[in-house]
This record gives structure tokens, sequence and C-alpha cells, in this order.
């Protein structure tokens, strides 16, 4: 286990933004304050107290007021009976196989493998690396824009890694939250400063000589809510370098939007976190028809939802052959009664808790290497629940005789992916991969 007592660094986000875009976030409590001292960085500790001096209240300060004693009770009942360390399997590849072929169950979207169809509709010489964007076919119906980054100049083929942006609010990004293009929205500019220290990790992984890709996640980016008053107003495009109060606006309004489009999806029999990661394993699919890409050598690592949906990806497709994690990992136990407001729908898969905990998704990645990154005042999660996922995930690999294969690395600050967590998560590819 790695451990930092290094402070982060924080953007003067309102300079690069003016009143806009962030605004929506810092409301909710997630962004940091323009000088880096504000409640951001105490939030954690804030909530804490608060939770503290709530437990002696009749529903213990729980935002389920009443309905906290029943929900946590069916919480309490569910057994986890296909957790590693419940079933002990003799056989790690058929426990493998059950607790997988239940969460594709599940997730209620398996649609059939299809041609990718790939259409590459720039080719961009950086240098030292070759950006391209495309679009490609996750099923016949829906075709998935990306950025697909390479060493320009390297051995081919090389090992790649599935890079998976964050989810943070920000609708209007997806992709370009962690890929930096040319003439770039300032908007875009500092939230990577804001979440990744300024950093696009996708670029440093294709000039360290990985080849990676980022698509848009479902809702996200291209594939974002678009209604037709936007239409009618000349917002919501990229046609043009729109104001981050425009931005903002947007990011708001889709917010607001996400439980109605979670609903409908379901009342549609299908789950927005099953969509999430079959797309996602298209991804994987796609990179086995590049001649640059060794298919026997890929990693996936991503912020946030991002981390969500690394660990559903390394743990359902055995071609991930190591990943990082970074701000999501927790074990569901702690979340009731005190964090239930930070729990997604695009994370939500139906009856899961029933059948496995968070880092029991996770443990069906082994015996490949994992490591989670997870900051010390990260608001999102419960530090008790953190250290649950840790403690779960180190004795799983521990019980297999693997357990270098597991890391944690820790670090003060907010929910981010820092710097040197990224310099990190390159280390333990270059181990691993």
């Amino acid at each position: 286990m790695i451990d930092s007592r290094q402070m982060n660094r924080r953007g003067a986000l309102r300079a690069l933004t003016g009143a806009g875009a962030l605004s929506a976030l810092e409301r909710d409590g997630l962004a940091a304050s323009p000088t880096g001292q504000g409640a951001n960085s105490n939030r954690l500790a804030i909530k804490l107290a608060t939770i503290e001096a709530d437990r002696n209240e009749t529903w213990k300060g729980s935002p389920l007021g009443n309905l906290y004693p029943f929900i946590k009770k069916m919480q309490e009942e569910a057994p986890q009976r296909l957790a590693f360390l419940k079933v002990q399997p003799n056989d790690l590849e058929a426990w493998k196989a059950e607790a997988r072929a239940k969460i594709f169950d599940l997730l209620l979207y398996r649609p059939k493998p299809c041609d990718p169809k790939a259409r590459i509709l720039e080719k961009v010489d950086k240098g030292d690396y070759i950006r391209e964007y495309l679009r490609f076919h996750t099923t016949p119906d829906i075709e998935v824009p990306a950025y697909f980054l390479y060493p320009k100049r390297a051995k081919f083929p090389v090992p790649a890694v599935v890079g998976l942006h964050d989810h943070s609010g920000f609708f209007y990004y997806g992709k370009e939250k962690i890929v930096e293009i040319e003439h770039e929205n300032p908007v875009a500019t500092a939230f990577r400063q804001w979440r990744y220290d300024g950093l696009s990790f996708p670029i440093t992984l294709a000039r360290h000589g990985y080849a990676v890709i980022v698509t848009d996640m479902y809702y996200f980016g291209e594939r974002r809510l678009i209604l037709d008053s936007d239409v009618s107003e000349g917002i919501n495009t990229w046609s043009k370098m729109e104001s981050a109060d425009v931005i903002d606006k947007i990011n708001r309004r889709n917010g607001d939007n996400e439980c109605l489009v979670n609903q409908n999806l379901q009342d549609a029999g299908i789950t927005w976190g099953g969509v999430t990661c079959w797309d996602d394993i298209r991804t994987i699919d796609y990179l086995a028809t590049r001649p640059e890409v060794d298919i026997k050598r890929v990693a996936c690592t991503g912020l946030s939802v991002g981390g969500w949906r690394t660990n559903f990806l390394a743990g359902l497709d055995s071609r991930i052959k190591a990943a990082c994690i970074a701000g999501w990992m927790t074990s569901f136990h702690q979340i009731v009664p005190w964090f239930v407001k930070y729990t997604i729908w695009a994370g939500n898969v139906p009856g899961l808790f029933k059948y496995l905990d968070y880092p029991d998704v996770g443990s069906l990645t082994m015996p490949n290497p994992l490591m989670v990154v997870n900051g010390t005042e990260d608001p999102l999660f419960p530090p008790d629940g953190v250290k649950a996922s840790y403690r779960n995930l180190a004795r799983c690999y521990a019980a297999i005789g693997k357990p270098e294969r597991f890391t944690t690395y820790t670090y003060v600050g907010p929910h981010k992916f820092p710097a040197r967590a990224q310099q990190l998560m390159i280390d333990w590819f270059d181990r691993w991969v």
C-alpha cells in the first residue's frame, strides 16, 4: 500500500470559466474553491461530524428519514451469496463464470456482437503520437464516438489501455474531459486542471508507448441529452464555442433529468449500467481489430464513474489484464444511511447486492492485478466503506496466493485523479501489462 502526504494543487477554476459551468458542481459541494482552502477541503470532515451529531436522532439524520430502517434492514439481510470470500471456490474460473452470468442477467442488456464498422473521421499527427477521431458500432443501431491514440514510433503491436472518463455532473463533454485537443473550450481545460491536475492521462500513456481508446459514455459528450428547446435556442452544439453559462445550464438540466432517463430505460426493460458495460466491452472488441494493438495486453482505468466502469469492465471481461480504479471503491454496506445521495443512476444494477458487493465485482478480475486510488478528503464514499473494500480485496488476492497483485494508493485530497496517482497507474501497467 502506498501512502502520500503531499497536498493536491487546485486550479483557480472561476478565473478560467467565469461564473458558470462548474458552479453546479460547487453548489453540490464537489468542486474546489478558487483558493483551495474552502469548504471542499473540509467537506468530508464536516459530513462525518454531522453524522456523529445526528446519531441520536430518530433516523440518525439519514436523508432517507423514516424510510431508513426498512431499507437498512433489507440491506443487512442481503447475503452477497456469490462473493468470493463466502463461496471460497476451489475452481476460480467456474466461480467467475457463475458470478459474471448473474451480473449479466441483472444488467438486462446483452446485445449480440456486431461488426464495429469503424469510420475514421480525422487523423492528427501530434509529433510523438497519432490521434484519431472515429466512430464504431457497439450494436447495429448504436455508433459510439471515440478518440484512439497510439505512439508514432513503436514496434507494433503495443499494449492498450481503455481510458474511461468521469461523471462529475459534467455532461457536455465526455472523452474531451480526459483527452486534450486543439483550440478546446477553456471550460474543458479548467475541468481537467481540477480533476486531473491539468494532465491528459491518455496522451501521457500514448507517449509512453500504449495505444489508448476513450469513448463517450452514454448520456455524455456527443451522446448527451439534447432537447427540441436546445435546437430552437441554438445551444447545446459543438458547432460554436459555447459560454460557461450555457454549459452550466446544460449540465444542470441534464443532471436533473438523469432519474427520468434511468426510469425510462428500466421501463424499456434494460439498465443504464447494462448499456455502459456493454459499450465498454464492445470497445475491447474494436481494439481487437486494430493492428497497432496487442489484444493480449489490455488494461483499463478511470476516475469516479470511470472507476465504476473500470471495476465492472475488469470484472466482466477477462481480456483486461490489469486495472486501476480511481475514486470509486467502497463496500455498499456503509453507504446506507448517510451516503445514499451519492449513488448515481448510471451505476445502478438492481439486485446486485443480493449476490455481490462492489469490491466483489472487482475481485472477478483475479488473478489479474488491480490497483485502487482514493483521496482522504473524498466526500462521495464513507471512509469505513473504502477501508472495508480494501480489506475485502486484499483477502481475496491473499486467498489465491497473489497478494502482490492488489495495491492501493491513498493521497491527501478530494475526489480526483492526481498526477502522482496517474504516474503510479502507468508504473502498475508497465509492471503487469
